[in-house]
């Protein structure tokens, strides 16, 4: 994998930056916590079904929400999810893995238990049952294509995606009888019919052996059906939730769930194609490098660049110590295994200390550098049971690493914003924001 890049910021248009640009400049001098959201975005239908969301918690990882608009943004969060899912499942399943395959398929499943529980207030049980379904059927179709790709049956292949065709409208027509008129039907199936082009385009770019289209499609693939879920959400849940969700501070909030949310998928992917597919490596790698921009990107942005140029060379530092574990654990090297442990604990410290006076104290340096401690350690044990075949166990670690980011992405979200929100203009023309804070997405 290419080291991580440590110089200054490229010019390429990071869409998280711009996002967030947006979003602080509408940030008032009040901590980002302490935004109204109205009563009717904060009292939730899923305050009552209590239970149900404890079994959510458990299936997804993620707490039971405690309001409409934590849902949503877990929504978001569940989606994402799925995506990485479904390319790692069509990955497998073209290389013939096919306990790594059916280990994927398993977590698909929890995925899928999770969203449709979110959705059960909103939805009433009919519209689970419709739900666990349509969504299920969509999956096993796009483990029948990866299944014709694998074997080069051009006829499954074919099949699948006639299929394919057909559920792509029963979902769109799902989410649009879910809105109460909402969403269009156009805009629906356009939304679903992209999220599995994405996928089939990846599959065949991975059984190609075109790995740097395949990498960039998973990333692509990602970002859309992430933001597929903030559409849904703003259409799904009470037009208050939506609202909310278009406030500077959820809107920062979302943003950094994606990206570190997304690192964590694309280091698991990278980390795990040392492992067993050595060729897809190097493209994973420039991957991780693409979100590191643009995690450095939004650094930039709120903090200016010479606290991105910190930034980034700590990122780097913990990225590289991260596959340097995986390679000597693929080496069965020991003794680099802990040079690899002792030099990422010196990180965890210093990226704590960084973070925490970039945002003036507000996230605590020796709880962040706990964080960041545990997020390593899942990181690395996740690798060690991938490596030793135990894919049950690797998906429930990246699952609860995955999680982990949408807690850390709330942290941060609050300090940031209420770092930066005081020395910042206040909308209108001053800042370019005024009206237009609200469409950043």
């Amino acid at each position: 994998m290419p080291s991580v890049l440590r110089g200054s910021r490229s010019a390429p248009a990071l869409a998280g930056a711009v996002i967030l640009a947006l979003a602080i400049s509408g940030c008032t001098d009040s901590s980002p916590a302490s935004k109204s959201t109205g009563a009717s975005a904060s009292t939730s239908p899923h305050a009552s079904h209590a239970a149900t969301n404890e079994q959510n918690a458990a299936a997804g990882g993620l707490k039971a929400p405690s309001s409409t608009t934590e849902a949503a943004l877990q929504l978001e969060a569940l989606l994402g999810e799925h995506s990485v899912l479904a390319s790692d499942m069509m990955r497998a399943r073209i290389r013939g893995d096919s306990d790594l395959a059916q280990a994927a398929n398993s977590a698909l499943g929890k995925n899928t238990t999770a969203m449709g529980e979110l959705l059960r207030p909103l939805i009433g049980e009919s519209g689970v049952k419709a739900f666990s379904t349509a969504w299920p059927q969509h999956i096993q179709e796009l483990f029948n294509y990866a299944r014709g790709l694998s074997t080069e049956d051009d006829a499954v292949r074919s099949e699948a995606k006639k299929k394919l065709i057909g559920y792509e409208e029963d979902l769109a027509e799902f989410f649009v009888s879910g809105s109460h008129g909402r969403l269009s039907r156009p805009a629906a199936l356009d939304a679903v019919r992209m999220h599995i082009t994405h996928l089939i385009q990846g599959a065949d770019a991975y059984a190609a052996k075109d790995y740097a289209a395949s990498a960039s499609l998973y990333r692509l693939s990602y970002t859309h059906t992430f933001e597929l879920g903030s559409v849904l959400a703003h259409v799904l849940f009470p037009p208050a939730t939506g609202k909310a969700l278009d406030q500077p501070a959820l809107q920062l909030r979302s943003t950094l769930t994606r990206l570190l949310g997304e690192h964590v998928a694309l280091v698991i992917a990278g980390m795990r194609s040392s492992v067993g597919d050595p060729e897809d490596f190097t493209a994973m790698g420039t991957a991780v490098n693409g979100n590191t921009l643009d995690l450095t990107g939004a650094i930039d942005t709120l903090f200016g660049p010479e606290a991105a140029k910190g930034f980034q060379s700590h990122w780097g530092d913990h990225v590289d110590q991260l596959m340097a574990y995986t390679r000597a654990t693929v080496d069965h090297d020991a003794a680099a295994q802990e040079k690899a442990r002792v030099t990422l604990r010196g990180f965890e410290s210093s990226f704590a200390k960084f973070l925490n006076t970039a945002t003036q104290n507000r996230l605590g340096e020796p709880a962040l550098a706990q964080t960041f401690v545990m997020h390593d350690r899942m990181l690395l044990a996740e690798i060690d049971a991938y490596a030793s075949g135990d894919f049950q166990q690797a998906h429930q670690l990246s699952d609860q690493t995955y999680t982990e980011m949408f807690t850390v992405s709330d942290q941060l979200a609050k300090a940031i914003g209420a770092t930066v929100a005081g020395r910042l203009p206040k909308g209108g023309s001053q800042t370019g924001g005024g009206g237009m804070a609200g469409t950043g997405r």
